[in-house]
């Protein structure tokens, strides 16, 4: 028995020392160009207990297979040869002791990075024919012998498009890690792949609203590829997610300013500069703070002035009007600018900055010694008497400055300061009725002069004024509105119609699509049209009672051109859209979720019909005529129009809309055309449980169907479809109608509905 055993071993130690000698002769073989015949005594090798897991063995056994994969005879035989290469060099790394592995590899590092090159080839013909989950292991294999940076993206890629999104995140980490370690240290050149970890992670965090970490690969992206479009627009909605979580302050500015460095013709932060300058102004002013008031201003002409050496100030100047002009016209323009949006702290504070030319002189007001225009004159006399109202000089000034141009033909311009400087006047001098008498007199001139000149918010604010101080002009007035109510609609509904390719008209704008969706390219619409659309939405939200109007911004018009292409692309409309649309861009994709979607390609029809929204929510009404909104979107293709209408911008009186109603149709007279089936009655209170009901003039009742409230759009809002083809009514026909709330109040107001013929 014993001898038998020591026979076996020794047959055992022998087969062994034969293996090795294979091993030796194999690898003089391969020296010498001969793959077929060391590859065969490999495979002997291969098999043997005591040499299959030798690295050498198996290292040589993948070197042998590689170069089988370039020989035109062998390759037949052997079609699998790279493939097998790849096994047997990973199962040479797996067999060297764990102390040796990163010596093994960096010894073998050309050879390594030679074969996956070429298993690359493979991979990446999957890669491009989408057969992904075949690239993908393909990928991983290259993985475990050398960091191949195109192979860990198109891991990363391979994953993604599978949908194990978050196994996918961790190859686009190390590759994002990599690639811009390796460029930024000028090791590595920026190629056509580089640019995918930055755009997925970007992606990834966004849609999961973790936007600190999305900025700072978005960021990295662009430090190596300024000019990616994709990664712009992911930079851009970054940039205002930053600017919603900053409140309005210094710090915002700063984000602000930021963000143009980035996007220096941008219309959103261009306008955003400005607003927040002018609400640091203002504040300011309020305050009384004179010192930090003349610092902020001398900053803003800095940073305006400098704006001048900008390659594309010309671009930059049509959304900045203060862009690149030296400082006096800058302070000129802005005490000009705050006159003119009526906020008279930061005018008195602008004028006595720098414009108010100390004087000695206590005779004189400083305004009576160098005239301003009234509009001007008005605010300065306002403010100091606020701030001192028992500042004689002020008082004086006022009365023989009113008394100057009350003597003058006025213009235009010059009505309603003259109106505001007489009303003071008559406050200090109750006993002087001429004040009263010139104060009827600008009134009913401005509203028909407002109304002509198509300023029908200034036209409607005279009417109300002069409505309640001049009774007695109870039948002047009647037909000032409806002639108002007529001007209006020309002007600002039928005057903003919009025809489509093909209709000609005279003196109506025609809109052509001139986006693709055969190469994904939005279409653009031009000013003209834009203002438009701009004017029929504020021509409803004025007539509704809003005070507030709306800007169309390029930036948000540029996005919601990208949603219809989406869209127009995919021959349907959702607020879901995923990656797997046709021509799907995330920045359309965002906008797409809260956006107003509208099957009509004609963007002025659109507008008609998003009011008219037959919806019992009439959601896309309520978000038009939305109090808080300062700036919307809009853009149309061949079929569809996107609404970008859901904002916030807009600082309000918690109370206004508290106290004061929406509605739809108009108080007073409305076009009959635009009375929609459905009516509204929208107020910041408890409309649960309210009650609406209707009459006409004459006492008939009119049944109305009545929605259940539901809130969520907008403001809260009574929605009812009245029955008016069950009684007799005309032009002349009043609708009396009631809302009454649970709590017992009640709102009650007039309409009139008018066929206004064009």
């Amino acid at each position: 028995m014993n001898r038998l055993i020591f026979i076996f071993f020794l047959l055992l130690s022998t087969n062994s020392f034969g293996q090795w000698k294979n091993y030796q002769k194999a690898n003089q073989l391969y020296s010498n160009k001969k793959w077929a015949a060391s590859n065969k005594l490999l495979d002997k090798c291969i098999v043997h207990p005591e040499t299959k897991n030798n690295m050498n063995v198996l290292l040589l056994k993948s070197k042998v297979l590689y170069e089988i994969s370039f020989d035109k005879k062998l390759k037949e035989k052997f079609p699998k040869a790279i493939k097998e290469a790849i096994k047997y060099a990973e199962k040479a790394y797996e067999s060297a002791p764990n102390q040796s592995k990163a010596d093994f590899k960096k010894s073998n590092y050309q050879y390594f990075k030679q074969l996956t090159a070429e298993n690359n080839k493979d991979a990446l013909e999957a890669f491009h024919t989408k057969r992904y989950g075949k690239a993908l292991p393909l990928f991983k294999s290259n993985l475990n012998l050398v960091l191949d940076t195109q192979s860990l993206v198109y891991a990363g890629i391979c994953l993604w498009e599978i949908g194990q999104k978050t196994e996918s995140i961790q190859y686009f980490k190390t590759s994002a890690e990599y690639i811009y370690n390796s460029v930024m240290d000028s090791t590595s050149k920026y190629v056509g792949f580089s640019k995918e970890p930055f755009r997925r992670l970007g992606d990834y965090y966004i849609q999961r609203k973790h936007f600190d970490t999305a900025y700072i690969y978005v960021k990295k992206g662009r430090d190596l590829n300024p000019s990616d479009a994709v990664l712009t627009e992911m930079t851009y909605l970054l940039t205002k997610y930053r600017l919603d979580k900053i409140l309005p302050s210094i710090d915002y500015l700063y984000a602000v300013q930021d963000g143009l460095k980035d996007f220096p013709t941008d219309s959103f932060l261009n306008h955003k500069e400005n607003a927040i300058y002018i609400y640091l102004f203002n504040g300011m002013a309020k305050a009384n703070e004179q010192n930090q008031f003349d610092s902020l201003l001398s900053h803003f002409c800095k940073s305006k002035e400098n704006k001048k050496n900008n390659s594309k100030i010309a671009l930059i100047q049509r959304f900045d009007i203060f862009a690149g002009k030296d400082k006096k016209s800058i302070v000129n323009q802005m005490f000009q600018y705050f006159g003119e949006i009526y906020l008279y702290e930061a005018c008195y504070a602008t004028f006595n900055s720098v414009l108010f030319n100390k004087t000695s002189d206590n005779i004189s007001h400083p305004l009576l010694l160098n005239p301003q225009k009234p509009l001007f004159a008005e605010m300065i006399f306002r403010r100091q008497l606020e701030l001192d109202p028992k500042n004689t000089l002020a008082k004086a000034g006022l009365t023989k400055y009113t008394q100057l141009y009350n003597s003058k033909a006025l213009s235009y311009y010059d009505l309603d300061p003259m109106i505001k400087l007489n009303v003071d006047c008559a406050k200090e001098n109750p006993k002087d009725l001429n004040y009263k008498s010139k104060l009827k007199e600008i009134r009913l001139r401005l509203i028909d002069e407002a109304s002509d000149s198509g300023d029908f918010r200034l036209a409607r604010r005279v009417w109300q004024e002069t409505s309640s101080f001049h009774p007695e002009t109870k039948l002047i007035l009647e037909k000032s509105w409806e002639k108002l109510v007529i001007n209006d609609f020309k002007f600002n509904y039928f005057g903003t119609r919009i025809n489509n390719k093909g209709k000609k008209e005279n003196n109506v704008e025609e809109f052509n699509w001139n986006g693709s969706v055969d190469s994904c390219r939005a279409g653009i619409m031009s000013n003209k049209l834009v203002n438009l659309v701009e004017r029929r939405i504020n021509y409803f939200r004025r007539n509704a009672g809003l005070s507030e109007e709306v800007r169309l911004t390029l930036q948000d018009n540029l996005y919601c051109e990208i949603s219809a292409m989406m869209c127009e692309a995919n021959k349907t409309m959702s607020h879901e859209p995923n990656d797997g649309w046709r021509c799907y861009i995330p920045a359309g994709a965002q906008v797409l979720k809260d956006a107003l979607l509208i099957k009509e390609g004609n963007p002025a029809i659109a507008i008609t019909a998003a009011m008219g929204h037959n919806h019992p929510s009439i959601g896309n009404r309520r978000w038009l005529l939305y109090p808080k909104a300062m700036y919307m979107g809009l853009g149309s293709s061949k079929s569809y129009t996107v609404i970008k209408a859901i904002d916030q911008a807009r600082e309000l009186d918690s109370l206004k809309y508290k106290k004061q109603y929406i509605v739809w149709p108009p108080e007073t007279i409305a076009p009959k055309m635009l009375a929609f089936k459905k009516w509204s009655f929208s107020i910041q209170q408890n409309l649960s449980d309210a009650t609406v009901t209707m009459k006409t003039n004459t006492g008939e009742s009119i049944t109305v169907i009545q929605e259940k409230p539901e809130n969520g759009y907008g403001i809260n809002t009574l929605v009812w479809e009245p029955k008016l083809n069950e009684i007799q009514w005309n032009n002349e026909t009043i609708f009396n109608i009631t809302i009454q709330l649970k709590n017992g109040k009640n709102y009650s107001y007039k309409t009139r509905l008018l066929d206004i013929q064009p």
